[in-house]
């Protein structure tokens, strides 16, 4: 039997200011998995390897611009979605990669479609969860107060730092938070991106227990990237026109593609999968999974592993 060789080669891409970290791991002998990281601006870490067999498959984490190990840290200077697919794709072409199945839950699920629809002739398949479109209704969905009848006390915490007159609607409350977080006075930044990843990650796991994620979140340096980054990107619609991925399905419905979507996902709303479902048709596979948009939810965490073990292969 041929003994596998493991790699875990990393590297940088010098583009347009940035210095963008990539990482190949895995069985060199497998089909290429490219990864997208979600946020905008959440980075890659050690723990989203676990989902993969290094013995069986092959991956390619990178840290979006302004994310994770990139630098300059939480810059949107030149920061739009689509950099992210070029960036992508440079890295790709770095490592003399063809073609790849492409695979990211929230954000990171957008930009999968983005690439696959950008460059359709490289993918071979899409595994997708947690699905987010781009849509402005999505995006008020979380920051638009419509939540607050699931967690009143934490909507009220999170529009007290913003000033009444700054809560008629639309995007204002981002707005408001948006300039706090790119304040030169560090710590107030660093006090609003908290309270920006607090009340994102309140919706994101059916196992809430609120004084457990507050330890856990507040004072994180990496909040700063991810407020700056998805402010930057919700204020400016992702870069794309207003239902671009359905608008553009037809590019990429030859494409085999499965989603893992939680059913009481409130942070990215499952109508969205099902909004997509429709839109495909029959090279599509969507999967419920009784859980939120967090993978540590027991079933999706399940149903996730098993589509990554039997899908991407």
């Amino acid at each position: 039997m041929k003994k596998v060789t493991h790699i875990n080669t990393s590297g940088f891409l010098q583009v347009d200011g940035h210095s963008i970290y990539y990482e190949d791991w895995g069985n060199p002998q497998a089909t290429p998995i490219l990864f997208f990281h979600g946020g905008p601006g959440g980075g890659c870490d050690e723990k989203q390897k676990l989902l993969y067999d290094p013995k069986k498959q092959r991956v390619i984490f990178h840290d979006q611009r302004g994310s994770g190990r990139s630098t300059p840290f939480a810059s949107i200077v030149k920061n739009t979605t689509q950099d992210l697919i070029a960036d992508a794709e440079r890295i790709l072409d770095i490592l003399g990669i063809d073609t790849v199945m492409v695979t990211g839950g929230s954000w990171g699920s957008a930009l999968s479609l983005f690439y696959a629809i950008a460059h359709p002739e490289r993918v071979t398949k899409i595994l997708i969860g947690g699905v987010f479109l781009a849509r402005q209704f999505e995006i008020d969905f979380v920051n638009d107060g419509r939540l607050q009848a699931f967690f009143p006390a934490e909507w009220k915490r999170f529009v007290s730092l913003v000033p009444v007159e700054h809560r008629n609607g639309g995007n204002e409350i981002m707005k408001y938070y948006a300039d706090k977080i790119a304040s030169t006075d560090t710590v107030e930044a660093q006090k609003y991106a908290d309270e920006w990843t607090l009340w994102e990650m309140t919706l994101c796991s059916i196992n809430y227990d609120p004084k457990k994620l507050e330890e856990g979140i507040m004072g994180d340096k990496n909040n700063i990237a991810i407020a700056v980054i998805e402010t930057h990107y919700f204020l400016n619609k992702c870069f794309v026109p207003e239902n671009y991925i359905i608008d553009n399905i037809h590019k990429i419905k030859h494409i085999p593609c499965m989603i893992v979507q939680g059913r009481f996902d409130m942070c990215t709303p499952p109508i969205s999968s099902y909004d997509l479902a429709q839109a495909y048709g029959g090279r599509l596979t969507l999967r419920w999974a009784n859980g939120g948009h967090m993978t540590t939810d027991a079933d999706l965490g399940a149903r996730l592993d098993t589509a990554i073990k039997e899908f991407l292969v």
